[in-house]
């Protein structure tokens, strides 16, 4: 597998939020599967032995997933959820059967929010918690 935060093709600063994006990226992995982050949303894109399209898919809480290569996996975000859910957002992969098993659970996010103020961190990073943004 590759591990990326951002993309394969840009590792820190890339955000891929679309079919069109992830295809590009195929080309700059030759494992697998890449695990990716960045985004903050749960999201899988399959692109079956380098043929298009790409498809995307979104896990449902909880959910295990077979994953078949190639693809590319977020598993959201455990502390700064983007997709409106202020859950944390996390996936476990076993890489002798290549299951994903993608998972939800709630957080005192509240106390999290107190800590990012206390931190003087910006005042939306604490108020986008209360949101899943």
């Amino acid at each position: 597998m590759t591990l990326a935060h951002g993309s394969p093709r840009n590792p820190v600063w890339e955000y891929i939020l679309d079919t069109r994006i992830a295809r590009t990226n195929f080309a700059y992995f030759e494992t697998p599967y890449c695990f990716i982050g960045h985004t903050h949303l749960p999201i899988i894109y399959h692109n079956l032995n380098g043929q298009s399209p790409v498809r995307l898919y979104i896990p449902d809480n909880p959910t295990q997933i077979q994953l078949t290569p190639r693809a590319i996996a977020n598993p959201g975000s455990v502390g700064q959820p983007r997709d409106r859910d202020t859950r944390a957002s996390y996936a476990l992969y076993d890489p002798q059967t290549n299951q994903w098993d993608y998972r939800r659970v709630e957080y005192p996010f509240a106390e999290v929010q107190i800590r990012i103020l206390e931190a003087g961190l910006p005042h939306r990073h604490a108020l986008r918690l209360a949101e899943g943004w």
